[in-house]
């Protein structure tokens, strides 16, 4: 069953995503920890609420593929 073999084998797809979801949200933070832009920046960025910027950092949402894309660009991650 392919539940079980990706249970058992992880999903490489899944393991990069996740991994590009951690690696954005440490930059997000560095970025907004050092001072260079804020988080209404961000959101203007992405064309979404400082509200889901918040829920990034606090690991309660995750970055769609599409704005992961979009801020890597931006933010050269």
């Amino acid at each position: 069953m392919v539940a079980n073999w990706i249970q058992e084998e992880g999903n490489p797809a899944i393991e990069k995503l996740t991994e590009l979801n951690l690696q954005l949200s440490e930059k997000v933070s560095a970025i907004l920890l050092v001072g260079q832009i804020n988080k209404a920046t961000i959101a203007e960025i992405i064309d979404a609420p400082t509200s889901e910027v918040d829920r990034w950092l606090v690991g309660l949402h995750n970055f769609s593929e599409k704005i992961l894309t979009e801020l890597s660009k931006k933010l050269t991650v």
